[in-house]
């Protein structure tokens, strides 16, 4: 390939991504009375996805570990025109507690069309920093919310989504193609994990002929307003690469009626760094460098560590991702 190979097929990427998004945000209405279980509903994208089916009047099962905000999020859909809300408290860090999420939601609406697995839990931290983030317990704590839960949930829903021809979503992530930051190493492995199996799951579900169809989402830093709080004062502009809350939802909607294998959101930023990780040999370097914060000495390792402590302090304070970032032991230098 020629030194322009990489540029020009960038540059098509991009441009093809612009089309691909400006495709799928477009409006596309759920039929009314659509069942529609979002995991991960009480804040973020799931609350607004919540809110947006809603407003099409849907009926909704919403799952999340806090009772009291799933209750808030269930006043406000039924206030926005959902036909009915169901909200179904689980911590599926218990991942038998995914069949009786599925079960439940069919129990009450007597069919589901749309199961969206949007829930996470998101360590922060630079991974041989942080001691308590080293144990087998913890790590297997990550896995069982972020991928395990995933497969079961998968697994009781298809029979009930193939007698609705129905779709399934899965929020994974840019950070599950590439590592952005080395201080989400936990989080960006559970999201390769979720790009590996549900692709494959794909092809599957195509082989075999199945009406049920999926889609991974494949969504850059969006703008959720936990989000904001952590990456203030940072070297990374976020306005300028972040996407918004509401068009994450929209687009989480429209993959119902559209149903594309993939989505990818914000477009242009996430196109570039797949071109960059793909087709730049000193991407690795260069990803170090953005992580650097000014002034420090050096590949800024020791800066950057205490920058994450201060991103888990205002975690803490923001129970953002509740019970992944409950403190930062770090190893003596």
């Amino acid at each position: 390939m020629s030194k322009s190979g990489p540029l020009a097929l960038s540059l098509t990427c991009a441009i093809l991504a612009v089309y691909l998004y400006s495709n799928l945000t477009a409006v596309s209405k759920l039929p009314p009375g659509t069942v529609v279980l979002i995991c991960g509903a009480s804040s973020g994208i799931g609350e607004e996805l919540a809110y947006q089916a809603a407003q099409e009047g849907a009926r909704l099962a919403l799952v999340a570990r806090s009772v009291d905000k799933l209750l808030r999020v269930r006043a406000e859909a039924l206030r926005r025109g959902a036909l009915d809300v169901e909200i179904l408290p689980n911590d599926f860090a218990d991942v038998v507690g995914s069949s009786i999420v599925v079960n439940r939601t069919v129990e009450r609406y007597g069919r589901l069309d749309y199961l969206v697995l949007n829930h996470v839990g998101a360590p922060l931290g630079p991974f041989l920093a942080v001691k308590s983030m080293q144990t087998p317990e913890f790590i297997e704590k990550i896995f069982r919310v972020n991928f395990f839960s995933n497969i079961q949930l998968t697994l009781e829903a298809l029979p009930h989504l193939e007698n609705s021809r129905g779709h399934i979503f899965v929020t994974s992530s840019t950070f599950g193609e590439m590592p952005i930051n080395y201080g989400m190493a936990l989080y960006s492995s559970t999201k390769h994990a979720l790009n590996g199996f549900f692709y494959s799951l794909q092809q599957e579900l195509l082989a075999k002929r199945s009406p049920v169809s999926l889609t991974l989402g494949a969504l850059g830093l969006i703008l959720t307003p936990d989000i904001k709080q952590l990456w203030q004062n940072d070297t990374l502009p976020i306005n300028l690469i972040a996407g918004s809350v509401e068009k994450s939802a929209r687009g989480i909607l429209n993959a119902y009626t559209r149903r594309p294998n993939t989505w990818t959101y914000p477009a242009v930023p996430s196109y570039f760094m797949r071109a960059m990780w793909n087709y730049n040999p000193w991407y690795q370097t260069m990803a170090v460098f953005q992580s650097k914060q000014p002034g420090s000495a050096g590949r800024g390792y020791e800066a950057s560590v205490r920058k994450w402590e201060e991103k888990v302090q205002i975690a803490s304070e923001r129970r953002f991702s509740s019970g992944y970032n409950n403190g930062f032991e770090r190893f003596s230098p």
